[in-house]
C-alpha cells in the first residue's frame, strides 16, 4: 500500500502560493516578510500536525493517507522549514553585493525550493525524493543562470550537467533493480552520489559559492592596509562609518563569479531528497563486491571537506565545506551498516545505530549549518567580505553575530554541550563497531569542521578593537536566531524525540 503523507503536500501547496505573492511584492524587504511570514506559517501547520499525531486525533494509516510519513520522514518537513526560517528571516536585502541581497524573485525561488523539499516526504516511494530533486535543482541552475552566469557556460553549466545526470541515473536505475542489480547499483549510487557531494562527484558544490574573486572593482585592501574610517578604499570610493568597506578585506562591491545567494543555497542544501534516497543505496549495494568504495568515498568526502575549510581563504568557501563534510559524515554513517554490518547489529529492531545518527547529523546539520550561513551573510551585508587578509570584527560591537555564529556552528559540526554532539556519538559508535579506521576519519573530519569554526569565529568577529559603523542583530533578525537557538538547545533535553524509528 502507498503511503501518502498529507501535512508535507499541503504546506508545500501554501508555499507555492506564497512564491506567487513574494513575486508581487513591491521592494525586496516586502518580499522578504512575505517569505517569512509564509515559512512561519508552514512551521505552525506541521508543528500542528506532529501534535495531532501524537494525541492520536488522526486515524493514522486510514486508507494509507498519514499525517506525517513514518521513520526518519517524520521530522523533515519541520527540519527543511526551519532552516527556511534562517534562509528568509536572517536574508539582507540592503547589500551592495549581490551574494548578500536578496531580490522578490530569488526569495519567490527560495520559497520553491523549500516546497520540493518539504513534498519530498509526501510519499513513501523514492519518486517523490527524486522529483523534488529534479525541481528544487532546475530552480537553483535558473536562478545561477539569471544571476551569477548569464551565458550559462560556466558555473551554471557545471551545476546542471552533474544534476542532470544525477537525476537521470537514479531515474533509470531505480526501477532497473530486480532486472539488473549490478546495474542498478552503480546508476543509483552514481546518482544519489551527486545529490550527496560524494567524491569525485561533488564538483558542482563549488559552484554554488564561486571561485572567491569578488566581481566587481576589484580592488581590495591588503595586508596592514588603512581601510577605517575617512580612508580611501578605491577609486572614488570612501570607507567611513557604516560603509562596507572593513580593515583588511576585499572591497569590491561584488559577488564572486557563479555565487547563489545564500538564502536559495540554505534552502537547496536543507533539501531531504538526497538522505530519503540513501536507504535505496544501501539496498542495493548490499552484497555488492565494490560497496566498500562507496563508503570509503563518503569518508573521503568528510575529510576533505574539513581540510578544505581549514585552507579557506573566505568565510563563504570555509562553511560551504563544513557542509560538504556533513555530508560526508551522513553519508558514511547511512550506509557503513549495509557493507559492514550484519544481521543482528545495533538495537533491536533497529538496522544500525549509525543509520539513526545519521538521520539526526542531517536535522541538525541543515537548521545549523543554515543559521551559521545566513549569520555569516548579515555579517558580510554590514562590514563587507569575509577573507583571511587582515583582522575584522568587534566583539564589543557585534557580541549577538558573534555568539550566534559560534553556536550555530559547533552545533552543527557536534561539539560537546550541543544536540549535535549526539549524533557524533551515534555515528562513530556505529560506524566503530564495524570499521575503527573509518571511525577515526570521521573524528577527524568532525575536529577539522569545529577548528574551522572556530577559526572564523576569531577572525571575523574578535579580530579588532574598532568598528567601521556596522550594527547588530535587527529585532527581526534576533527574533528568528531566538527561535532557531531555543530550539536547538531544546532538543539536547529529549534528544530520542528526534531519532527515527527505521
Amino acid at each position: 500500500m502507498v503511503i501518502l503523507a498529507v501535512t508535507p503536500l499541503l504546506v508545500a501547496i501554501g508555499l507555492l502560493g506564497g512564491s506567487v505573492a513574494v513575486l508581487r511584492s513591491p521592494d525586496p524587504p516586502a518580499a522578504r516578510a512575505t517569505a517569512t511570514w509564509c515559512v512561519a506559517v508552514a512551521l505552525g501547520v506541521i508543528a500542528v500536525a506532529m501534535l495531532a499525531e501524537r494525541l492520536g486525533a488522526w486515524p493514522g494509516g486510514a486508507g494509507g493517507v498519514v499525517l506525517l510519513a513514518p521513520g526518519s520522514g517524520r521530522w523533515m518537513p519541520f527540519v527543511t522549514c526551519l532552516a527556511g526560517l534562517a534562509a528568509t528571516a536572517l536574508a539582507p536585502v540592503t547589500s551592495d553585493s549581490p551574494w548578500t541581497s536578496h531580490s522578490p524573485r530569488t526569495f519567490a525561488r527560495t520559497l520553491l525550493v523549500l516546497a520540493c523539499g518539504t513534498a519530498a516526504t509526501a510519499s513513501d516511494g523514492p519518486g517523490a525524493a527524486l522529483a523534488s530533486w529534479a525541481l528544487s535543482a532546475v530552480v537553483v541552475w535558473r536562478e545561477l543562470v539569471d544571476e551569477a552566469d548569464p551565458s550559462g557556460a560556466g558555473p551554471a553549466r557545471v551545476f546542471g550537467l552533474h544534476h542532470l545526470l544525477g537525476v537521470g541515473a537514479c531515474a533509470v536505475g531505480l526501477p532497473l533493480g530486480p532486472l539488473g542489480p549490478t546495474a542498478a547499483a552503480v546508476l543509483v549510487t552514481f546518482g544519489v552520489g551527486v545529490r550527496q557531494c560524494l567524491v569525485p562527484l561533488h564538483l558542482w558544490h563549488g559552484c554554488l559559492v564561486g571561485s572567491g574573486s569578488p566581481k566587481g572593482s576589484g580592488s581590495a585592501a591588503g595586508p596592514g592596509s588603512a581601510v577605517g574610517p575617512g580612508s580611501v578604499a578605491g577609486p572614488g570610493s570612501v570607507a567611513g562609518p557604516g560603509s562596507r568597506a572593513w580593515y583588511g578585506s576585499p572591497v569590491g562591491n561584488g559577488a564572486p563569479a557563479g555565487s547563489l545567494p545564500p538564502g536559495l543555497l540554505v534552502a537547496f542544501t536543507a533539501g531531504p531528497s538526497g538522505l530519503l534516497l540513501l536507504p535505496e543505496v544501501a539496498r542495493l549495494l548490499h552484497g555488492q563486491a565494490w560497496a566498500g568504495l562507496v563508503v570509503a568515498a563518503s569518508g573521503v568526502t568528510a575529510l576533505l571537506g574539513a581540510g578544505l575549510g581549514l585552507v579557506a581563504r573566505d568565510v563563504r568557501t570555509a562553511l560551504a565545506q563544513v557542509g560538504l563534510a556533513l555530508s560526508g559524515v551522513v553519508s558514511c554513517g547511512a550506509l557503513a551498516g549495509s557493507v559492514f554490518g550484519t544481521a543482528g547489529h545495533g538495537p533491536a529492531g533497529d538496522p544500525g545505530v549509525a543509520a539513526v545518527g545519521a538521520v539526526l547529523a542531517w536535522q541538525v546539520g541543515a537548521v545549523a549549518t543554515g543559521g551559521a550561513v545566513m549569520i555569516a551573510a548579515a555579517t558580510e551585508a554590514r562590514r563587507g567580505p569575509m577573507a583571511l587578509v587582515g583582522p575584522g570584527g568587534c566583539f564589543a560591537r557585534t557580541p549577538r553575530l558573534a555568539v550566534a555564529f559560534l553556536l550555530f556552528g559547533l552545533t552543527a559540526v557536534g561539539y560537546p554541550a550541543t544536540i549535535g554532539f549526539v549524533w557524533e556519538d551515534l555515528v562513530l559508535d556505529g560506524v566503530g563497531t564495524w570499521f575503527v579506521l573509518l571511525a577515526a576519519v570521521l573524528v577527524l573530519a568532525v575536529a577539522g569542521s569545529g577548528a574551522t569554526v572556530m577559526k572564523w569565529y576569531f577572525a571575523g568577529y574578535t579580530g579588532r578593537r574598532d568598528h567601521v559603523g556596522e550594527h547588530d542583530l535587527t529585532v527581526r533578525e534576533f527574533r528568528a536566531v531566538t527561535v532557531l537557538l531555543v530550539l536547538l538547545l531544546l532538543a539536547q533535553i529529549h534528544p530520542a524525540g528526534l531519532l527515527p524509528e527505521l
